[in-house]
């Protein structure tokens, strides 16, 4: 297990003073970095063997917001690695009274990014990340089936602002894109993302927005009616 103290910015709050969804999700992928740097096997050993980490999924289970100048806890563990396939749990908590505010499960793909094809976890990774029991939270299958209204909407292009380090798309972007179709106001209490494949500079999303009594749902897809990305609001 592995944590970090922080406190709310001005920055990461929208217009009710509460901690974007994004916010959060970046949160959570920071907290997986820094234990991976401390440990001694973050971006710099990675790319020293052409390596990195591509997110499967997220499952994220939203309790509660917190609000501006609130102090929160957030923390991951590592609970499988079998082969390149690796299984991460994340939460944030209050600081002050321990409660859970968001919970959360992902799936991660180790990459060779010259080629592009999975590869077996170094043993030096083997033995830095210490496996830890699950938590305690519901564990839906990260495939996601979205049906309903079908919306085409007009195309996006990637910009620069869109890349991380790994010259894709990064995770959070793709979510703030499908962000911007949700009616205003509401209210996530779980987010699905299913990863399919990365969008790099010069590519353009084709979003799919699919409306259902019980969600609303978003394909990032190519031109050719491939996805990206498939996020799930609810």
């Amino acid at each position: 297990m592995y944590e970090f103290e922080s406190r709310i910015r001005y920055s990461e709050v929208g217009l009710d003073q509460k901690l974007r969804y994004t916010a959060l999700m970046n949160y959570l992928q920071d907290c997986s970095t820094f234990q991976s740097e401390d440990l001694g096997i973050g971006l710099e050993y990675l790319y020293n063997f052409d390596l990195a980490w591509v997110v499967n999924s997220w499952q994220i289970d939203i309790i509660r917001l917190p609000k501006l100048g609130d102090r929160v806890i957030i923390g991951t563990l590592p609970y499988k690695l079998k082969g390149f396939i690796g299984y991460r749990n994340f939460y944030m908590k209050d600081a002050e009274s321990g409660e859970y505010l968001a919970k959360a499960n992902s799936v991660w793909t180790l990459i060779n990014l010259k080629d592009v094809k999975p590869v077996k976890a170094t043993q030096e990774m083997i033995d830095a990340y210490v496996l830890s029991e699950p938590i305690d939270m519901e564990y839906l299958d990260r495939k996601i089936t979205l049906t309903g209204k079908e919306n085409r909407m007009e195309p996006i292009s990637v910009t620069r602002d869109n890349l991380d380090s790994n010259n894709h798309v990064n995770n959070e972007q793709y979510i703030q894109i499908a962000m911007r179709y949700l009616p205003e106001g509401y209210k996530i209490n779980r987010l699905l993302v299913e990863y399919k494949k990365s969008a790099y500079l010069g590519d353009s999303f084709y979003p799919v927005l699919i409306e259902n009594d019980d969600y609303i749902g978003v394909s990032l897809d190519d031109s050719d009616g491939d996805t990206f990305v498939k996020v799930r609001f609810s």
